[in-house]
């Protein structure tokens, strides 16, 4: 296996229920955000990716990587994206995209700045893959002679035992996991009963209930597996500094329309793509600034449909499917978009 780093960098932005269906860099020392009323301080984000070649043969077909972002910067999200899979000579090899199993996707609990990812390749072909995280610089812009942190919690673990191999989706949630002001962000899992070889597939990944505090899985396994997921959650106020002392407002926002999403039917037998944008749907205007951060797809009909990862763009996430032609093609999917500056001044919160 041969991986190639490379840091995308760009200036990403001050920026559902359970469904029955359901960056270019700016100097440390920026000048003042004067654009904006108020005195806004630039949220600085960005995107690191690495490319791994996985072999189709024991006992190179297994990965365990890891994405860093920068120094005191915060993982909000980490994603794959399975671009290729060999096919030199069909029909005796055997296997394409579907087959790669993702048995990890998590933030570090220590390392913020750190996204584990864990596969198996079973497919005879060699595949391509595409590894990402999203990254949230740990303070806001220095301006006015001060700067603010951007506060996450720690990471929240939930266990999930004695998961049973059937063709039936294994489903659950971790409702009301983050405070009041704050988003659930970070969803990650982990298949913790054993290293590789396991066949897994996420099939749900969206965020729970109205407020957005917690998040919702669902797998297909095709062996017994113990899984754990984790959580953190991105407080919608800074850290307090400068006169006063004072904090600021952290807008955020699940796009392009809440709760429920983005609501698609593939069209293509194959692989395609869906795309969601920060400023899609009612009010697109008022969400120019904002960038996406953390995506969610949500698979109606697991038998048909098969996930095969998303790419982080500044202000996009585009998801990419597999669909054999049968039953409901329908796929819902959502982003939480943070704007590229502070609101006002408030008074601190705790």
């Amino acid at each position: 296996m041969t991986a190639r780093s490379r840091t995308r960098t760009f200036l990403f932005g001050a920026a559902a229920a359970a469904l029955l269906a359901p960056i270019a860099l700016v100097a440390a020392m920026a000048s003042p955000a004067s654009a904006a009323p108020g005195k806004p301080h630039e949220v600085y984000m960005y995107k690191v990716e690495k490319h791994v070649d996985l072999s189709g043969e024991f006992p190179d077909q297994n990965l365990h990587e890891h994405v860093y972002c920068n120094p005191g910067d915060i993982a909000l999200d980490g994603m794959w994206r399975v671009d290729h899979v060999d096919q030199a000579n069909p029909p005796d090899t055997y296997g394409d995209e579907r087959d790669v199993s993702v048995l990890a996707s998590y933030g570090d609990d220590i390392d913020r700045t750190k996204w584990h990812f864990r596969m198996t390749n079973f497919a005879d072909g060699d595949a391509q893959i595409k590894l990402f995280a999203t990254c949230i610089r740990g303070t806001v812009e220095q301006a006015y002679g001060h700067t603010h942190e951007v506060r996450v919690t720690g990471r929240g673990d939930q266990q999930h035992n004695g998961l049973l191999a059937s063709p039936n989706v294994q489903s659950f949630a971790w409702d009301n996991a983050c405070p009041d002001d704050s988003y659930a962000v970070t969803p990650g899992f982990n298949v913790t009963s054993s290293e590789f070889g396991k066949r897994v597939r996420i099939v749900r990944s969206y965020p729970s209930a109205a407020n957005f505090q917690g998040w919702r899985w669902a797998f297909v396994v095709s062996d017994p597996v113990d899984i754990t997921v984790y959580l953190r959650c991105l407080r919608t106020t800074t850290g307090s500094g400068g006169s006063g002392p004072h904090a600021h407002q952290l807008p955020m926002a699940w796009r392009p329309t809440g709760q429920g999403g983005y609501f698609s039917n593939l069209n293509v037998v194959g692989t395609q793509e869906r795309r969601v944008n920060c400023d899609d749907g009612a009010n697109g205007n008022r969400y120019q600034d904002y960038k996406a951060m953390v995506g969610a797809f949500w698979i109606n009909d697991p038998s048909h449909v098969w996930f095969l990862g998303m790419d982080p763009r500044p202000k996009q996430r585009a998801y990419k499917f597999w669909w054999d032609g049968g039953g409901d093609s329908g796929i819902y999917l959502d982003a939480l978009c943070v704007r590229a500056r502070t609101g006002k001044q408030i008074a601190p919160v705790p």
